[in-house]
């Protein structure tokens, strides 16, 4: 099996699943406080849907063998979808297994927990399993996009949702931040913020290198 079908075989079966964990997502009945502002308020449900725009996007430069596609869908969202992914299930999975409390509201052990395990794994990890086979695995180049164009994207992404969730969410109404480890005062919430995002293009910088590495050629002596 060549590469491209590789990818158009990941990216079919990333597609799948996705969607199927969106849908058993976006189904779960939220607290009155989380209510109005719906499900397009979680950071999950956000990176999934990208995940979802690059598999198509993918499949897509593939039938059509459009270049301009097939770059956009390289170079620009699969890092941006697999830099988000990692973020998710690298914040996700050990507040979900440790500190539960500190990412959904009301949900103090497992006995609560309003997601079901297939579902849990469709949203949390297996976007990232498929992007980083489809880009470790199966790209033959690294991201092209340079360090400093990454660190400026990722920033405007971070302060775009924090921007998004201060619109979005009605404090006055007792509405309340999406995951309480946010529902904290300034400063703190900022410096998340910021953390959160140089994490994020730490991560580029990291598959960008581990890409490298992986395809350099040993030396022969």
């Amino acid at each position: 099996m060549n590469a491209s079908a590789k990818s158009v075989l990941i990216n079919f079966a990333s597609l799948c699943t996705s969607s199927w964990g969106l849908y058993g997502a976006a189904s779960v009945a939220l607290p009155s406080s989380l209510a109005r502002a719906g499900h397009r308020q979680f950071l999950t449900n956000i990176a999934v849907t990208i995940t979802i725009i690059n598999n198509l996007v993918n499949l897509v430069s593939h039938l059509r063998f459009g270049r301009g596609l097939k770059h956009a869908s390289r170079q620009f969202t699969l890092p941006m979808a697999l830099v988000l992914e990692t973020v998710v299930a690298a914040v996700y999975w050990p507040l979900r297994l440790f500190f539960l409390p500190l990412i959904m509201h009301n949900v103090n052990d497992n006995s609560r927990m309003p997601l079901s395990v297939p579902v849990d794994c469709a949203i949390h990890l297996m976007p990232l399993v498929f992007l980083a086979l489809d880009y470790l695995v199966v790209e033959s180049a690294p991201f092209q996009m340079s360090l400093k164009r990454a660190w400026v994207i990722v920033t405007a992404l971070g302060l775009g949702y924090n921007r998004y969730l201060t619109w979005l969410i009605d404090r006055d109404a007792g509405e309340v931040y999406p995951y309480p480890f946010l529902d904290v005062p300034e400063p703190f919430k900022s410096a998340i913020f910021v953390a959160v995002t140089n994490v994020a293009w730490g991560f580029y910088v990291m598959y960008k290198r581990a890409h490298l590495s992986m395809r350099r050629k040993p030396k022969v002596n």
